[in-house]
């Protein structure tokens, strides 16, 4: 197949790309997991630190993972010589499909032998084979991934397994170690790694193979469950190194767990997750901690709404585009996947920061919904502080703790309508985005954006601002939102004093429906009608209009003219500093 090139840099010998801020903390933790001393359940990104980055580390450093068996003679650094060290003590494989297990019945690393169905291959392992198989069948027969690059180019001294499969040691981990992948070499042994099951040129795809543990004894769920979501898991860490193995840590590690829940949405592993992550929205969404498990529900939410897996295959295939060896690229391959939705990484990320406050599967949430919203072990974030207003007392809220790409919470109590207007006092205004999410009995939301917003409480249950730090240059930032006295919404007049969106009517309909804007002053209006799967299907309105009120009207067709099918639709109507979705459903 004819290769295309989509980037080309050249490379200088003697330049090395930048440490990640992690790198110690990856060593001790490799050199514990070898050593027997083991806490984290996932060791593949610090197992990738140390092989991308093993060559530049300090002599000390490089002596002590020398004792647990890595080398330093290679591009990348690994336990792998002429003997993998993973291989030590298995004594049988199976193949099938994509994959070689290795495995052993007997010895410190052996598995149950049981055989119930009399076929010569121990349960364990007929369990293991179909596991796998589901998870190649969806990662790379549904949603087209590739496959990660073969080892069957290695010189004959070197060891890939004894064929071009790809290999799976079943044998005993270290405590609380659900599996790993351990990078290996750069693919076809060329200075910069080109996968060839790909029909483009990768820079930095890697060759890879895959341990996992020879029981689940002791770990939450049941085996089958474990082997499940450590597969789903380690291998899309296989089939990402096949793109671009020096890809941001938290992306690789977030979209993992995402896709755990694509795969065996059933389990529901990754939500042990999300308390430490809510209790912790100030934190950036790329900390270099396990903070960037629970950042799996980033990708979850572009899973949901921005073009499911099509948009998560898209950050990959995007991510080729730029070296990663010298830098985080990964917001750019996020933003390049999204431009196809209409989004960018800010815009995914300033809807998940307003997801994560609505928490909710009920439609009338519109694009801030959650497929499993009222199941996750959170009602949301936590919240930074909690102001009680009255009118004529203006307050202010101060914040020196807002990490990048990340978002905190204050409650609003009042009775009184309020103005809500945001500064950002370590930077441009524009780094910052905020969001006053009001919510109502009746399970509807309002949702107003911008640095100054006029918030008309009443009939409110309650009132959120969201602080969001939307920058992909800066780092941390200082703001004070200042809150004073706003104005009520007053309907008898024909300039209305805050922003209002009606109902549509008829509702259901058939064949047009109506509804009616009313704005304060003169802004821009665009207004979309979405389907449920988030795909937008006709616009009504982007212009300009003046203050007062405006009737439009929807005729039920698509922007190619065609009466749209029976179902349920979402009217958004987005002003300069708010947007509103309306739940409709057309019936023929």
């Amino acid at each position: 197949m004819k290769k295309t090139t989509f980037l080309l840099i050249i490379l200088l010998e003697l330049s090395f790309g930048k440490l990640p801020g992690n790198i110690d903390q990856s060593v001790e933790i490799v050199i514990q997991a070898f050593s027997g001393y083991n806490q984290e359940r996932c060791i593949s990104p610090h197992l990738r630190n140390v092989a991308l980055y093993g060559n530049q580390l300090n002599a000390e450093q490089k002596l002590n993972l020398g004792e647990i068996g890595f080398y330093f003679d290679g591009d990348i650094a690994s336990r792998s010589s002429e003997d993998r060290a993973e291989s030590e003590g298995l004594d049988q494989t199976l193949d099938n499909g994509y994959f070689r297990f290795h495995y052993t019945t007997s010895g410190t690393h052996a598995i149950a032998n049981s055989d119930t169905n009399n076929n010569s291959i121990p349960d364990y392992i007929d369990q293991m084979v179909d596991v796998f198989a589901h998870v190649a069948s969806i990662q790379l027969d549904s949603f087209l991934y590739s496959e990660p690059p073969s080892d069957s180019w290695y010189p004959a001294n070197s060891d890939n397994g004894g064929s071009n499969h790809y290999d799976v040691y079943i044998r005993n981990l270290q405590s609380n170690v659900y599996g790993y992948v351990s990078p290996e070499n750069f693919a076809q042994s060329g200075s910069f790694g080109d996968n060839e099951n790909s029909s483009t040129t990768e820079l930095n795809a890697l060759n890879s193979y895959m341990a996992l543990r020879n029981n689940y004894n002791g770990f939450p769920g049941t085996e089958e469950e474990s082997i499940k979501v450590t597969a789903a898991h380690e291998f899309h860490h296989a089939v990402q190194s096949g793109y671009d193995g020096f890809e941001a840590q938290w992306l690789m590690e977030a979209t993992a767990v995402s896709m755990e829940e694509q795969v065996y949405d059933e389990i529901n592993d990754c939500y042990q997750y999300l308390p430490s992550w809510f209790n912790e929205p100030h934190k950036s969404l790329d900390d270099q901690s396990d903070h960037w498990y629970g950042s799996f529900i980033y990708p979850q939410y572009i899973y949901e709404h921005l073009g499911g897996y099509l948009t998560l295959r898209k950050i990959w295939q995007k991510s080729i585009l730029n070296d990663s060896y010298y830098g985080d690229y990964s917001h750019r391959a996020i933003s390049l996947a999204l431009s196809s939705e209409g989004s960018s990484f800010k815009d995914a990320l300033n809807k998940m920061v307003v997801a994560n406050r609505v928490m909710s599967s009920n439609s009338n949430a519109g694009v801030f919904t959650y497929e499993e919203a009222e199941a996750y072990p959170v009602s949301g974030p936590t919240t930074f502080t909690e102001i009680t207003y009255t009118a004529g007392t203006p307050q202010s809220v101060t914040s020196t703790n807002l990490n990048r790409f990340a978002s905190q919470y204050t409650r609003l109590i009042s009775s009184d309508p309020v103005i809500a207007s945001l500064s950002n006092t370590t930077g441009p205004d524009s780094d910052l985005n905020m969001h006053a999410i009001i919510s109502y009995e009746d399970n509807s939301w309002t949702v107003y954006s911008g640095n100054q917003i006029n918030i008309d409480p009443t009939g409110a249950s309650s009132v959120y601002l969201a602080i969001v730090s939307q920058d992909t240059s800066g780092n941390n930032w200082d703001y004070q939102v200042d809150i004073s006295d706003g104005e009520l919404s007053i309907e008898d007049q024909n300039i209305p004093s805050s922003i209002s969106v009606s109902q549509n009517y008829p509702n259901p309909f058939n064949p047009s429906t109506s509804f009616n804007v009313e704005i304060p002053f003169q802004q821009h209006l665009r207004i979309n009608i979405i389907s449920v799967n988030g795909k937008r299907i006709r616009q009504i309105a982007n212009k300009s209009y003046p203050e007062g009120n405006i009737l439009f009207q929807w005729d039920g067709r698509t922007e190619s003219g065609k009466l749209a099918s029976s179902g349920q639709y979402f009217i958004v109507v987005e002003g300069d500093n708010f947007q509103r979705w309306i739940n409709t459903t057309m019936l023929k």
